[in-house]
């Protein structure tokens, strides 16, 4: 794989990232993460609004047991944090559902 082809890869692994939060088979927190992750490698302007949004939430919530970190978790803490989870996925959600869209659309297949 050449460059390019590594670029486009990781365009695309964000476009259905953006899609599956979407579509609801990506918890939007973990897509929030995943893109803010994602864009570093994708040779874009991290800066844009489609992106620094990611960034944003993936900051505001990295304090949070989400993805595969809730399994170092114990149950109590899971449950002691769930209410903010929820309440941030709203918030992620609403913040974000448009550049979400923009990037579904623009890197998707």
């Amino acid at each position: 794989m050449n460059h390019e082809e590594y670029i486009d890869s990781v365009r695309i692994k964000i476009g259905r990232t953006a899609q599956n939060m979407m579509n609801g088979t990506k918890n939007y927190l973990e897509g929030a993460i995943e893109i803010s992750s994602l864009c570093h490698e994708a040779e874009v302007d991290i800066n844009s609004e489609e992106f620094i949004v990611f960034r944003g939430i993936s900051s505001e919530v990295d304090h949070l047991p989400i993805g595969e970190a809730r399994k170092l978790w114990s149950k109590e803490a899971l449950e002691k944090h769930e209410p903010e989870i929820q309440k941030s996925t709203s918030w992620a959600k609403e913040t974000s559902l448009e550049q979400c869209n923009f990037l579904a659309k623009k890197y998707g297949t």
